[in-house]
């Protein structure tokens, strides 16, 4: 019994022990671990309700939220309390966040959700770029005026290769130079030589150069080609100038007596009309020598109503200019000299005379020439003979009083210094010598150099608007060219662009003769619609598409643009609204047909033609500094306001809204997708409301169809879309959804993909 409770004893003393242990160690407590609850907050978009966390810790805390949406108070505790959190209203999509609870050991995170309300913002998300061009977008550039490679200011051939990148970041696939053959005018388009380039741009060698490293980036190379005049300095014209019996005499459009000439029909070149349609003019030329070269004695006759000049040969000593004399002769290296009254109404010098193209009597020492105070030779006159009295003509059609020669008169239909060529009976015109030779220097540049395709200047003026003969003349020309290009090794046709510069009607005709013509009736519809009317603007540019396939079936082109070098700039016609002119670019870069970008109009250039056609001609400022900028190639005519560090092209690149950027982001999107590249325009009734602010349309290659939405109101809009909008692969300034309701902001445009 004793050794039984003995052991009872032991047993209740180690349990006694076991269970109590080092807990019932006076003066210590329990430790107590961080904790949170809720673990999550749920809020709904427009809540403004607190919703509480409570805290349990042994010591200092504090809470931070992970977004400025998420507000908590207080920031810091310490102990056991509380954290308040509220959210700001959501109008964008739902959202997420968290808030954190950390003390000096660990940290808790409670989640934190917001439901949004119902709109959904619209971010962007293209396909990226296969690295395969997908436009036919073309960049319109003036090698005089683009960049200057060698400091002399003049842009040329290097100058345009050391930017190709730039050109080839805007996705373009062309350029379309201005002339490159030798000229006497800095526009170029008076050509001196077709066969050869202006040396001011560089070599030929350069040229090609040019054209290879285009070729490298997938950029085709358009030459403007002037097929309605040459230069007055081409050797062609001085040479059919000089002698009438010139083999180049029928190269020009050659009349001794224009008007009897036009009234018979006579005149290949207007196509058989009775006059000229409305442009041009006659220029009086001698043919042969016209000028002396010796000592002659001049007497002219103002005794009465009709005045007579007689001029002979004289060794009596030469006479000086009299200074107040009220008669002079015009002539020469001498310019103004006074003859002597040695009679009453009879006036005389003896003078040595050297001039090559004769004189004129004048009654007046103006350095201008005031109505009525010019005596020269009349009308189909010829030359006057020495020793007999020669009748002076005083009409607003007197010209040169020579020596020699004949007189003969050529047609320009531009200015003198531009003659028109002649290609003869419009019926066979391909058999004509100037179309022979132009077509063998267009052989030149196709074949040789490796050009993919021209710009053809003025073709309504070849047969003076008269437009079978013109249409029948390109159809010609083009199949010429195109059978020298395919003869090269290319099995596409060569593209040709022609300037018929002709209200639609009478533009879209052209389509029979070449694939395409620039269509000068856009920029007008443009222009209305980013004006704020623009609902038509969708239907216009697909009829224009529509009208050109109906003349061409198949394979035409159609060519559009905002302005070019001969029109007042975008920018000034907009207003120099830059969201105006922003959203021009998206609308060009999102239409059907072949966009052309003129140059500086990525930058926003401004200019009027009011001054000169340089103002519209701007050079290109490439930086801050102005380096590379061909100022002297437009004889340093600029509006220095605007050409400053601020539009130039590295102040734009490294703003993300420029309107340069806009141009890359949406020349980059129509390379991307074929339907905006090459896909046909099509109206569609997928959104409706917006009122005439709205201009929407499809834009489909197979069965690949992209929505393209335009708001071009100056506020914000609203419109009802019945196809899915979660694929938006575009966006110029904002816009969101809710459900099918689409709102877009000012001047915002967007781009769905639907397949």
């Amino acid at each position: 019994m004793k050794r039984y409770l003995h052991f009872a004893l032991a047993a209740l003393l180690f349990l006694c022990v076991s269970s109590c242990g080092e807990k019932d160690v006076p003066g210590t407590l329990p430790e107590v671990q961080l904790s949170v609850s809720p673990e999550t907050l749920a809020f709904e978009s427009a809540d403004k309700s607190n919703k509480i966390i409570s805290v349990t810790a042994e010591g200092p805390w504090t809470a931070k939220s992970s977004a400025d949406w998420i507000i908590v108070s207080p920031a810091s505790g310490n102990g056991n309390g509380s954290v308040t959190v509220s959210v700001a209203e959501n109008s964008n999509s739902e959202r997420s966040g968290s808030v954190t609870i950390a003390d000096a050991k660990i940290s808790k995170t409670v989640s934190v959700t917001q439901e949004s309300s119902g709109v959904n913002w619209i971010v962007p998300a293209p396909d990226p770029f296969s690295g395969r061009k997908m436009s036919s977008a073309t960049y319109q550039l003036l090698i005089y005026s683009f960049a200057d490679s060698d400091g002399d200011g003049i842009g040329d051939f290097k100058g345009i290769q050391s930017k190709l990148d730039y050109l080839d970041a805007l996705g373009v696939t062309a350029l379309w130079l201005s002339p490159a053959h030798p000229t006497s005018s800095y526009h170029a388009y008076d050509v001196d030589d077709y066969r050869t380039v202006n040396p001011l741009y560089g070599s030929e060698d350069d040229f090609k150069a040019l054209i290879d490293a285009a070729h490298e980036r997938g950029i085709a190379i358009y030459m403007d080609f002037v097929l309605n005049h040459s230069g007055s300095n081409n050797r062609w014209f001085k040479d059919a100038c000089s002698d009438p019996e010139s083999h180049y005499r029928d190269y020009y459009v050659f009349s001794d007596n224009p008007t009897a000439d036009v009234a018979a029909g006579k005149i290949d070149n207007y196509a058989g009309a009775k006059n000229n349609g409305g442009m041009g003019e006659w220029h009086e030329i001698t043919i042969g020598e016209a000028g002396y070269w010796g000592r002659l004695h001049f007497k002219v006759d103002w005794t009465g109503s009709t005045k007579y000049v007689t001029v002979t040969e004289s060794k009596e000593a030469a006479q000086k200019s009299n200074p107040s004399a009220t008669k002079w002769l015009w002539i020469g290296s001498s310019g103004n000299v006074g003859l002597y009254e040695t009679a009453s109404g009879i006036f005389e010098i003896t003078l040595d005379v050297d001039t090559d193209w004769g004189f004129l009597v004048r009654s007046s020492n103006s350095d201008s020439w005031p109505a009525g105070t010019k005596y020269g030779a009349p009308s189909g006159s010829g030359p006057l003979k020495l020793g007999e009295a020669f009748k002076l003509d005083n009409s607003g059609s007197c010209g040169d009083i020579t020596f020699g020669g004949s007189k003969s008169y050529y047609f320009s239909s531009f200015s003198g210094d531009m003659p028109d060529l002649n290609y003869g009976k419009y019926t066979d015109c391909e058999t004509s010598p100037a179309f022979k030779a132009i077509a063998a220097s267009a052989d030149h540049w196709i074949d040789d150099c490796g050009v993919d395709g021209f710009r053809l200047d003025a073709v309504l003026w070849i047969y003076q608007n008269q437009t079978d003969a013109n249409v029948r003349f390109l159809q010609q020309w083009y199949d010429r060219c195109n059978t020298v290009y395919h003869a090269v090794g290319h099995t596409e046709d060569i593209f040709m662009v022609g300037e018929a510069w002709e209200n639609h009607g009478k533009e879209k005709l052209y389509y029979k003769g070449i694939p395409s013509c620039f269509e000068f009736d856009y920029w007008g519809a443009l222009k209305t619609a980013v004006g704020g009317n623009a609902s038509n603007y969708a239907s216009t540019v697909v009829k224009f598409i529509e009208d050109h396939f109906a003349q061409r079936p198949g394979s035409a082109i159609t060519s559009f643009h905002m302005t070019n070098h001969d029109q007042d700039r975008a920018a000034s016609d907009l207003g120099k609204n830059l969201a105006k002119e922003k959203q021009a670019a998206a609308m060009l870069l999102t239409s059907g047909g072949k966009p052309f970008i003129y140059q500086g109009e990525e930058l926003g250039y401004w200019g009027t033609k009011a001054n000169g056609d340089e103002y519209v001609r701007t050079p290109i400022m490439w930086d801050k500094a102005g380096r590379d900028c061909a100022r002297r190639g437009v004889n340093n005519k600029v509006d220095n306001s605007m050409l400053n560090a601020e539009i130039s092209v590295e102040a734009q690149l490294a703003n993300e809204s420029s309107l340069l950027n806009v141009y890359r982001t949406w020349g980059s999107l129509r390379n991307t997708y074929r339907a905006l590249g090459n896909g046909s325009m099509s109206t569609t009734s997928a959104v409706s409301g917006g009122g005439n602010a709205i201009a929407a349309w499809m834009m489909t290659f197979d069965l690949e169809p992209m929505l393209v939405i335009h708001n071009c109101a100056g506020l914000e809009n609203t419109v009802t879309v019945s196809v899915s909008m979660d694929k938006p692969v575009a966006l110029l300034g904002t816009a969101s959804y809710k459900g099918d309701k689409l709102t877009l902001g000012p001047h915002s445009s967007v781009v769905f993909k639907l397949y």
